[in-house]
């Protein structure tokens, strides 16, 4: 019986990072050399996805979350959602209402500001989607797909916040020629003030999660629980490779080759 607990675990916790190194792999390779007929293609299918993790969020959340197919259903649906909300903003569709580099010597609010309306309208648009969702989980059992939603959303929060103040890898190379000028509100640095705290509080979150999540197991919800927190993990993860001292291209190096 330990056995197969810690089987299903494993299982869970494999299929969120693969669904996590994976995705971003192939994200990055489809906005590789972007023309306008392959961005058409990308954003239907993007399109799609968002039709799909919609329904799959109403769909599996009428299915209890201590549920095999409604736990991975609803968190595969929020991860579609996410698809689309990424393919828009790395193709240019929504960003933000400033589409130019940041002015040299630009600093203090100004900075901010500028950069803020870089992005303007693609932080409302997960605003949007977050409230959609959460409108469809309303009365739903299974709120799976929502808190992996609100967790994305948080730690690219987080993302955003840090390369903006500094850190050490700022993987421009992910940004398509279309988005190329969001990297002048990058910034450059061994660290920033917030990181340590910001990375800390991500790693107090992440161990709760696992907490509750290898503790409700036997309940209701215990599965869905371990996908939420491996996601978490995952969101751990990427802050650590912004400021580790080597290049970590490699883990991603099939979604950058040019071929």
């Amino acid at each position: 019986m330990l056995w197969l607990i810690g089987g299903t675990v494993v299982v869970a916790f494999f299929s969120t990072v693969f669904v996590w190194w994976s995705g971003t792999i192939i994200l990055l390779a489809v906005t590789r050399e972007l023309n306008p007929t392959k961005t058409n293609y990308l954003m239907f299918f993007a399109v799609l996805c968002l039709v799909l993790g919609f329904f799959g969020i109403y769909f599996f959340g009428n299915r209890p979350s201590s549920d095999t197919i409604g736990a991975y259903g609803s968190f595969l649906s929020a991860i579609c959602i996410w698809i689309w909300l990424e393919s828009s903003f790395l193709t240019g569709w929504i960003t933000g209402s400033r589409k130019s580099p940041c002015p040299k010597n630009l600093g203090g609010f100004k900075r901010l500001l500028y950069a803020f309306q870089a992005v303007v309208h693609h932080e409302i648009h997960i605003c949007l989607l977050a409230f959609g969702i959460f409108i469809i989980s309303w009365d739903s059992s299974n709120k799976i797909g929502l808190y992996a939603f609100l967790i994305l959303w948080v730690m690219r929060t987080s993302s955003k916040i840090n390369i903006f103040l500094g850190v050490r890898n700022l993987y421009t190379n992910f940004l398509p020629k279309d988005v190329l000028y969001l990297a002048s509100y990058f910034r450059k640095s061994s660290c920033n003030p917030i990181f340590p705290f910001l990375l800390a509080l991500a790693i107090t979150a992440n161990l709760l999660f696992w907490n509750n999540a290898l503790a409700s197991y036997h309940q209701d919800g215990g599965l869905g629980n371990i996908l939420l927190a491996t996601l978490l993990t995952m969101g751990v993860l990427e802050h650590f490779l912004m400021v580790v001292p080597f290049d970590c291209n490699k883990i991603w190096q099939f979604g950058l080759s040019p071929k």
